[in-house]
């Protein structure tokens, strides 16, 4: 009996500490929607891309569509880093495209021809329509302010900003009207489950929602319209871009000015990171690759745990995200300043392979003529190193594809196989020679590669990324005068 009694007594405690959480939990959530605290308007930075511009590319890919069709296109979604903790928000790159807005929870409407509000001959018609989450104070205490509705559209220029809960009920409206729904780049399109990796189709089921939603209405992708927009940069685009590798230039002048044997890798991965923040870049465009010694054959290394050792190459590949666009700029340097006989000679062939590369970069030229160019230059001297024995073992030693665009993505999705005037793309090469590959010691552990980011014109090509030494006498001159 007593023991009865006391686990009846054990439950009433519990209970009442349930009930006395939830109360407090209530009271807090109470005074904070009560709370006084409001924070200033968020703004966006003075050298921001104008308004201007993306009303001018929403009204390009407008014209693409007829005025019997609709567009979507979507804020990316978050990602759990673990438990409760979230990676830094990241919004998708076909919304940063079209009209800059920021934040999740997001979405975009394009109606060519608009659509109306109001019963009325003379109301007024909406063609760029954004959804955005509604301003949340509680919210807002922990994580940022929000722009909400009113705010942005002050600061983005959209015709009107609606709250997201109201998406569903706007499609509904207009979808009946239309003959085409086309949706952009799903920033998740799949994932797969962890027992039996069958692959969840998120793309899939939100396209099979929308047939069912509106069965009167043809639904498709436009993301390749979008893409093959984005592979032309504008004039706004070509400033930020050249933003984004002029930071990322300095932050591998200051590894190289720095770099010394017995550093660890992570070591030359702040002093390339924090130049990056310095000179006011929001984020790397990619994980930084820096590798020394056989971490150097790793084409996508990224652990930058190791010591560097004297004698060995350091690989890195890193580039600075800004305002929404990424470099993507290699070079290889001597840990102890100096190349070997070996280092050197290598590091030629790959610059020989990539001034024969960038000299394709021409408008009219197949973009994989460039390609072609630089295996057939590291094919030959390598052959005549004694290195490979016949041609095609080349890929060995030069496994990758030397080129893609770059932009708001570090791989810009392509279109087009021919290069036009304002593409942007990357040129690199490289020869990578693990420890126990078929050919002399004496090539073991050297991995070169160089990235340069190139300008496609009417003439010449420029490579935007210049100002960092390439050739290997010069990037040994500027290590001698390091700290």
């Amino acid at each position: 009996m007593r023991t009865t009694s006391n686990h009846r007594f054990a439950r009433q405690i519990i209970i009442v500490g349930i009930q006395a959480v939830v109360l407090c939990l209530w009271y807090a959530a109470t005074l904070l929607a009560q709370s006084p605290l409001r924070y200033p308007a968020p703004t966006r930075e003075a050298d921001d891309t104008p308004i201007a511009a993306y009303k001018q590319r929403r009204q390009a890919l407008m014209a693409t569509m007829s005025n019997r069709s609709i567009a979507v296109v979507f804020s990316a979604d978050t990602r759990n880093r673990q438990n409760d903790v979230e990676y830094e928000y990241r919004q998708s790159s076909d919304m940063l495209y079209l009209c800059g807005f920021p934040e999740k929870e997001s979405m975009l409407l394009l109606v060519p021809g608009g659509m109306t509000f109001e019963a009325s001959l003379n109301a007024k018609r909406y063609e760029h329509i954004l959804f955005v989450a509604p301003k949340n104070p509680q919210r807002e205490l922990w994580t940022g302010v929000q722009y909400g509705a009113e705010q942005a559209q002050k600061t983005f220029g959209l015709d009107t900003v609606l709250h997201i809960a109201s998406a569903q009920e706007v499609l509904k409206r207009i979808a009946p009207l239309r003959d085409t729904l086309y949706y952009g780049t799903i920033p998740t399109a799949t994932a797969k489950e962890p027992i039996f990796g069958a692959g969840v189709q998120f793309e899939q089921s939100m396209r099979n929602g929308l047939r069912e939603a509106f069965a009167d209405v043809v639904v498709k992708s436009n993301s390749v319209t979008i893409s093959r927009m984005r592979e032309i940069k504008d004039a706004e685009e070509l400033r930020l871009l050249r933003k984004a590798i002029d930071i990322s230039c300095a932050g591998h002048r200051a590894v190289m000015q720095s770099a010394q044997p017995n550093m660890f890798e992570y070591e030359a991965e702040s002093i390339m990171e924090g130049t990056f923040r310095k000179l006011g870049a929001e984020d790397v465009g990619y994980g930084s690759i820096i590798g020394a010694g056989v971490n150097s054959c790793i084409l996508h290394y990224t652990s930058n745990r190791n010591r560097m050792k004297k004698g060995d190459v350091l690989l890195m590949d890193c580039g600075a995200e800004y305002h929404g666009y990424t470099a993507d700029i290699t070079r290889t340097i001597p840990v102890s300043g100096v190349f070997s006989k070996e280092q050197r000679i290598i590091y030629d062939i790959v610059l020989e392979a990539q001034d024969s590369s960038i000299a394709m970069c021409r408008a009219g030229v197949n973009r994989n003529a460039g390609h072609t160019r630089a295996v057939n230059v590291i094919r030959r001297r390598l052959l005549e190193l004694g290195i490979i024995k016949n041609p095609e073992e080349y890929i060995w030693y030069f496994p990758h594809g030397s080129a893609h665009n770059i932009g708001f993505d570090v791989h810009d999705r392509h279109v087009r196989t021919v290069f036009e005037p304002n593409m942007v793309t990357t040129v690199e090469p490289g020869i990578y020679i693990p420890e126990g590959s078929p050919c002399d010691k004496r090539w073991w552990n050297i991995g070169i590669r160089l990235e340069d980011d190139v300008l496609v014109t009417n003439g010449e090509p420029i490579i935007l990324s210049a100002g960092l030494p390439r050739k290997a006498d010069d990037i040994e001159k500027l290590m001698k005068k390091r700290k």
